[in-house]
C-alpha cells in the first residue's frame, strides 16, 4: 500500500525547504546531429513537465551533445524523464546528475 502525502506537501517538490526546491538535475543526452533532435529532446523535458533552467547544445563528430539543467522533481521523476529521453528517436545516450 502506497502511503499517503500531507495535503499541505507538494508531491513533485523535494523535501527540505527552500534549499532543496534549488537544487537542479543536469541530464547530458548524445543524440544524433539531425535538424530536429534538439527539438525532439525539447519536446519529452516538455511533455514530461519538466521546468529547463539552462541549455546547450554543440555538435561533437557525427553526434550532438545536450545539456539539460532542470529543477529537481524527485528521484522518480528523474528516472521517468531520463527513460522517456532514452526511448527518443535519434538519442544514442543518457546520463543525468546533481547540478547545484
Amino acid at each position: 500500500m502506497v502511503p499517503s502525502v500531507s495535503d499541505r506537501v507538494d508531491p513533485l517538490k523535494p523535501e527540505g525547504g527552500e534549499l532543496a526546491s534549488l537544487r537542479r538535475r543536469l541530464f547530458l543526452v548524445t543524440a544524433e546531429d539531425t535538424p530536429d533532435a534538439l527539438m525532439r529532446v525539447l519536446g519529452v523535458a516538455s511533455v514530461q513537465q519538466a521546468r529547463l533552467r539552462a541549455l546547450s547544445a554543440a555538435p561533437e563528430g557525427p553526434h550532438m551533445a545536450i545539456r539539460l539543467e532542470i529543477d529537481d522533481q524527485g528521484d522518480d521523476r528523474a528516472q521517468v524523464l531520463a527513460s522517456r529521453l532514452a526511448a527518443c528517436p535519434s538519442v544514442r545516450g543518457v546520463g543525468f546528475g546533481w547540478r547545484q
